[in-house]
């Protein structure tokens, strides 16, 4: 074999190599996390106020998983006033779910409502006029 013939072959492998890879990341969908980005960023002092106000409660929040539903267990020593829920789908926005409770120590969410998957699961919540957030991530299987 000449030097032109695997000259012509390493280009043309490297040709397809970066084609295969521009049709690969191109398919993907990258929603933003939220429309309002740049408005939440400029309140992410009090998220962190939040999540060091949940870090510093007593009792922790438990996320758990059985074959129906995802368990959340808030804290029962303390009196929530109101908790809202979002499980973000990263790669796909129209999965995203979100949702509002009060007055339960404990939430169950159907599965069946979820598709399998990875999850950023954000709690929002209340007690005695401060603010709370936890924040983790939920693979659904």
């Amino acid at each position: 074999m000449s030097w032109g013939k695997g000259i012509i072959i390493a280009m043309t492998a490297f040709i397809t190599f970066i084609l295969y890879l521009v049709f690969t990341l191109t398919s993907k969908n990258t929603d933003l996390e939220s429309e309002d980005y740049y408005k939440r960023e400029i309140d992410f002092e009090q998220e962190i106020i939040a999540s060091n106000n949940t870090n510093a409660l007593e009792e922790k929040i438990k996320v758990t998983q059985d074959d129906d539903f995802v368990i959340i267990q808030m804290p029962t020593d303390k009196t929530i006033d109101s908790s809202h829920v979002s499980l973000l789908k990263p790669d796909n926005k129209k999965l995203d779910l979100e949702l509002d409770f009060e007055g339960t120590k404990n939430l169950m969410i159907p599965k069946k409502d979820l598709t399998k998957g990875k999850y950023q699961l954000k709690i929002n919540f209340i007690i005695e006029s401060e603010n709370y957030l936890y924040k983790d991530d939920l693979t659904i299987e």
